[in-house]
């Protein structure tokens, strides 16, 4: 764990100036020291030199009483004085008998002295037990010859109790100046990491997402003032950036998911970088369950995909194919492949169209024109026929005349019906907007229908019974209500055994009106209920010729329940009847 920079640098500042302070308190009582013991060398040296001259050499030739000259000499003071022969026997001492001290010859002091005339020494003495000093001299007669050493000694411990007295001042000093320099340094150094701990904080923010926050130093150094502005500038900077891009990829996630197409990002490694909420759909996939390593075949599985981003990858150029998905139904795909190329990855933009519509309309049309192609070419060649038979003599032949002109005419009036149907089926898809609505009676409606059926009911002995539950008036477009009841009522009829009911039930409940046409005919297979209200497509195409339907009834049903904001449905068991529901929304006025 890294430590902050007070922790860094304050200990360091602490060593440095303890041993600035140690050293000079060191050098100091060194010095002080020195200067004493210089100055008490001098005394010593003046007062030998005094001693020596008050001796005179002529004086210390064969007296006896050097020992009491010496003590006259040196009394009234502290110090120690000593006569030494050359020949190191002491001759004279003022604080000891001479004949009972050891020879001095090889004392520093004498050593120094016999050999340059001066000598001096620090040590504590055997006599007294002191530290003392020592300072010697040769002693020369008239002709300067050396004919003996005078020393002199003091005591230095006084002097050496004033050193411990400096030494103790200098330590107090000096303990109060790295104090007083480790309080200044201690302060300097928060000043600088205080501002250094806010833009410290200031950063954490700025990584934390918090670009919102500045970051204030006070009274900082100029340069610690200009990291935390630059600092401020770059969050500044960031957050623009970051809004912008965010901005952008706001626009694109709405964009892409309100694209009906398809959209699928795949890296290099064929795994799923992102796709959008209609891919989703499409593979029935969650894209929560999308993670990074989620690929094609292991999420999607669908190879020919892989195959299609393997082959982008593999080329670079553009792929465009169609695939189909099987699921409850089977969907298809346009599929278009574009290489993503980039610095430091490639991909592949996958673009899906969702065509089963257009394919299953292109179905529509394309049976459509056969089926209009062979509904009209028959009754067109059959009245061709007639005609052209009619042309080479059988007109002339009343009976068969006659019964080829019914035949001729039966074939134009279907001619006609199929025209008619397709013109109502041409104006109710021309309609860009709803079918305009008007207050009507819904028992007028089933009535009307129900009459314009009665003929084919009777003639097939079918008995039409009528129901009605809520409200009797309604708002509705009367006339075309009643077009699709009178074809749902026509095919229930003529598609219903003879002597059967066919039931026309009424329901307006809340805003709805219900119509349900319910027959016990021979009903409609489960294959052919999802086509059921096709053009021209019929469940058994021969029984439908021949009863003279032309195709379209239900698909006009199904375009004025559209007319309408409404829908018709269809439930039958095969050889047990079906029942058509007509359901129109806001079929209730907003007053009976």
């Amino acid at each position: 764990m890294h430590r902050s920079l007070l922790y860094q640098l304050y200990p360091l500042y602490a060593v440095a100036i303890l041993v600035a302070v140690a050293t000079l308190i060191l050098a100091a009582s060194h010095l002080f020291r020195e200067a004493f013991y210089a100055e008490k060398e001098a005394e010593l040296t003046n007062s030998v030199t005094l001693v020596v001259n008050a001796l005179g050499a002529e004086s210390l030739e064969g007296r006896t009483d050097a020992q009491s000259l010496v003590t006259a000499l040196i009394r009234g003071t502290t110090n120690r004085l000593t006569l030494i022969a050359g020949d190191g026997t002491v001759l004279a001492d003022s604080d000891a008998d001479p004949p009972t001290m050891e020879n001095h010859l090889e004392r520093p002091e004498v050593r120094g002295a016999l050999a340059d005339g001066f000598g001096t020494d620090v040590r504590i003495s055997a006599t007294t037990g002191e530290n003392s000093m020592y300072v010697a001299t040769l002693v020369r007669d008239e002709t300067g010859s050396p004919v003996a050493v005078a020393r002199i000694a003091a005591s230095i411990t006084r002097i050496d109790a004033r050193s411990q007295d400096v030494i103790r001042v200098l330590v107090i000093a000096g303990a109060i100046v790295v104090a007083t320099t480790a309080l200044f340094a201690g302060l300097v150094i928060a000043r600088v990491h205080r501002p250094l701990r806010a833009i410290r904080t200031g950063a954490d923010r700025y990584a934390g997402g918090d670009l919102r926050h500045r970051i204030t130093v006070g009274r900082a150094p100029a340069e610690v003032l200009q990291i935390a502005e630059t600092l401020n500038a770059m969050a500044g900077q960031l957050s623009e950036t970051i809004g912008r891009i965010t901005t952008q990829r706001n626009e694109l996630e709405a964009v892409l998911g309100a694209m009906v197409e398809g959209v699928i990002v795949v890296a290099g490694d064929r795994t799923i970088r992102s796709l959008n909420e209609a891919a989703a759909g499409m593979f029935g996939v969650s894209r929560t369950e999308i993670d990074r390593h989620a690929t094609i075949l292991g999420t999607l599985r669908n190879t020919e995909l892989d195959a299609i981003a393997e082959e982008v990858m593999a080329t670079g150029h553009p792929v465009e194919a169609t695939i189909t998905l099987y699921r409850k139904h089977a969907i298809s795909l346009q599929v278009h492949g574009t290489a993503l190329a980039s610095d430091s990855d490639s991909g592949v933009l996958l673009v899906l169209n969702d065509i089963t519509r257009l394919k299953r309309l292109e179905d529509v049309r394309r049976d459509f024109v056969a089926n209009v192609s062979h509904e009209l070419k028959t009754p067109i060649t059959t009245i061709l026929g007639f005609v052209e038979t009619l042309r080479e003599g059988a007109l002339h032949e009343p009976e068969s005349a006659e019964r080829f002109l019914a035949i001729a005419h039966s074939n134009a009036e279907r001619l006609s019906l199929i025209v008619e149907d397709l013109l109502s089926l041409s104006r109710l898809e021309s309609l860009e907007t709803e079918a305009p609505v008007e207050e009507c009676t819904i028992r007028d409606i089933v009535d009307k229908a129900v009459e314009s059926c009665i003929r084919s009911a009777e003639q097939n002995r079918i008995t039409v019974e009528r129901g009605h539950s809520g409200p009797a008036v309604v708002n509705v477009n009367r006339t075309l209500v009643e077009q699709a009841l009178i074809n749902l009522v026509n095919n229930a009829i003529k598609f219903s055994p003879e002597g059967s009911v066919v039931r026309i039930d009424t329901v307006v409940r809340g805003d709805e009106l219900t119509i349900a046409v319910k027959d016990h005919g021979y009903g409609i297979p489960r294959r052919d209920l999802p086509r059921i209200f096709e053009r021209f497509y019929r469940v058994d195409q021969a029984r439908s010729r021949a009863l003279g339907g032309t195709g379209l009834g239900l698909a006009i049903v199904k375009h004025i329940a559209i007319a309408h904001r409404g829908e018709v449905t269809v439930e039958s068991v095969e050889g047990r009847g079906s029942t058509f529901t007509l359901r129109i929304p806001g079929g209730k006025p907003d007053a009976e």
